[in-house]
């Protein structure tokens, strides 16, 4: 694994060195960045310096580039090409379905809470069944592990999904279909992270799974982050 710290190189220049001294084609590049706005600056540079070509590299955010390996092959693990990704407003109102469902009551354990609480443990790749075993001696969480489990089963059943489940999804794709994490392991032969410091557990695993076919990675983070 190859390692910049921020202000020494970019993502760019990384991909720049690599198109210039080495026989790399666009399209065994993925590089992936923190925000909409910078995936689309570094497509803006990258196509002024490649053209067309620049189009054939997987520039853009975690989530936006597991959205495209979803709508692939998410049939593989139950969604359909069209599913929906739920935005704030959709979790709360299915959240708050499910506190009604479970007669919890917001006062006791607000929607908000409950709503952190999944996003913490998805981001940590816990399932809903294993929060509920480590949780169960907390009354408090043990009701976000039922609500958990309960707001699962509703998102699935919707064909949808929430932001975190974009990466969640991917994960378990790969892990219950080794020739899609292969195929994808085989086409990214050079991937690029940047603002690494700010990865949380499931994009480190995701990252490690793909980079773990030819082990040619670059992050770019900031050490005093």
């Amino acid at each position: 694994m190859k390692r910049y710290l921020a202000g020494d190189n970019t993502v760019y220049d990384s991909i720049s060195d690599l198109l210039s001294v080495n026989a790399v084609k666009p399209w065994q590049i993925l590089a992936i960045t923190f925000t909409n706005k910078a995936a689309n600056e570094l497509k803006e540079r990258l196509s002024l310096m490649l053209g067309d070509d620049a189009n054939d590299i997987w520039a853009s955010t975690f989530h936006s580039c597991c959205v495209r390996i979803l709508r692939r092959d998410g049939e593989r693990i139950g969604f359909s090409k069209h599913f929906t990704i739920y935005d704030t407003d959709d979790s709360k109102r299915v959240i708050k379905e499910c506190q009604k469902l479970l007669d919890i009551e917001d006062k006791f354990l607000s929607h908000k809470t409950i709503l952190n609480e999944i996003s913490r443990a998805k981001d940590s790749l816990i399932t809903p069944e294993e929060y509920c075993n480590v949780n169960q001696g907390d009354i408090r969480l043990a009701k976000v592990g039922e609500c958990y489990k309960k707001y699962e089963n509703m998102l699935a059943s919707a064909d949808a999904m929430d932001f975190d489940d974009i990466i969640v999804n991917t994960i378990k794709l790969f892990n219950e279909n080794p020739d899609v994490l292969e195929y994808y392991q085989h086409r990214f032969k050079h991937i690029m992270v940047d603002e690494y410091q700010d990865t949380n557990y499931a994009q480190y695993k995701l990252t490690a799974m793909l980079a773990d076919g030819y082990r040619n990675i670059c992050v770019v983070g900031d050490d005093d982050q």
